[in-house]
């Protein structure tokens, strides 16, 4: 029998060989498929994000980081935050490797075209035509050049003031459409045509073409077309068909309807509750905070987003709007509520009848 001087000599040296594996461990780094797992097992998707941000430098290899940075611009675009995802992803797309062992599967071109749609979605058109001006543009699939014909041509609706300068847009997605080697991106060009036309012909094909299609079930009111940014700032008629309870509350501001709306806003607020009223007495145009907060609405013209803002107030939130420029020069007025510690206020805003989607300032 071994004496107890030697049991406890014995448990130190295994513990001794214990600590140095996790330290050769820790030296080698950790593979992608490792820390996506670690991630996934977070409490929230953002708690996943930030795990992956801390861990990635622990990425042993190239292939390693390309993987996690796609899987990270996939959780941030899960969440809306599109100018985090359309980062990552093109950082993923800077680096010369293949795909780690048990993760997603991407081509660079792939990361490419997706940091190119989240910058749109997130309105960044300058953005997007610099990725799209990159090697991307001269690809040999026939697949990822439709794409960039079509991403190219959101990017100028985007860049549009008005409906006029849209025309260049509109005639180009027509001829798009008929295209063979455009077949694959078909559903979306006829849904942009509809969308900014509202001629019914598009999605009478899209009904007919494609029935299973998301686009048309947009067409068809079963789906809800995004709320990003994007469709904000693309140019349509003047008297939309709602696609979105969020485009209803916009297009109403464009009625000759919109006196009476702002006094039926003031009437209501007068009847609020003493809760209510006081936290209407906060200025409604202020400079945003940098704690989260649920993003409503993105509009050029101040007067749209006051309003959206006051609209919002009249179900108790605290709503207001606040300037951001971009480096175009172009000023864009968005309107938000600041979330609270239950992180609950998305959840409210949508039961009370408003899109959103949770952004983030960083002073």
């Amino acid at each position: 029998m071994l004496s107890r001087y030697m049991l406890k000599k014995n448990y130190l040296i295994f513990l001794a060989l214990i600590f140095i594996k996790i330290n050769v461990l820790s030296a080698q780094g950790a593979t992608a498929s490792v820390i996506k797992s670690a991630a996934l097992a977070q409490e929230t998707v953002y708690d996943s994000i930030d795990y992956i941000k801390s861990h990635l430098s622990q990425a042993e290899a190239a292939s390693d980081k390309r993987s996690l940075l796609y899987f990270l611009g996939m959780l941030q675009e899960q969440l809306g935050l599109y100018s985090d995802a359309s980062l990552s992803y093109a950082q993923a797309a800077g680096i010369a490797a293949q795909d780690a062992t048990g993760m997603p599967k991407v081509t660079s071109e792939q990361l490419v075209l997706n940091a190119v749609r989240t910058s749109l979605n997130s309105g960044d058109y300058e953005t997007a035509e610099r990725y799209l001006n990159s090697a991307v543009k001269n690809s040999k699939n026939e697949n990822v050049l439709a794409y960039v014909k079509l991403y190219s041509v959101w990017t100028e609706l985007c860049r549009a003031r008005t409906l006029n300068e849209t025309d260049t847009s509109i005639e180009l997605l027509k001829s798009y459409a008929d295209l063979s080697n455009m077949k694959i991106v078909r559903p979306a060009i006829l849904l942009t045509l509809w969308y900014i036309t509202e001629e019914k012909r598009y999605g009478e094909v899209l009904l007919s073409e494609y029935p299973s299609s998301p686009e048309a079930g947009i067409v068809r009111g079963t789906v809800q077309i995004a709320s990003v940014p994007f469709w904000y700032f693309v140019p349509r008629q003047s008297q939309p068909s709602p696609l979105r309870k969020e485009d209803a509350l916009i297009s109403s501001f464009n009625t000759n309807n919109s006196q009476s709306n702002a006094s039926s806003s003031k009437s209501k607020e007068s009847t609020s509750t003493a809760s209510r009223t006081q936290k209407t007495t906060v200025p409604i145009k202020r400079d945003p905070s940098s704690s989260p907060k649920q993003q409503l609405g993105l509009f050029r013209v101040e007067e749209n987003a006051e309003k959206l803002a006051k609209k919002v107030r009249d179900k108790g939130f605290d709503a207001y709007f606040y300037e951001e420029s971009r480096k175009s020069g172009d000023i864009y007025y968005i309107v938000a509520v600041d979330d609270d510690t239950s992180g609950t206020v998305g959840e409210k805003l949508k039961s009370a009848g408003f899109d959103c989607y949770p952004v983030s300032i960083t002073k």
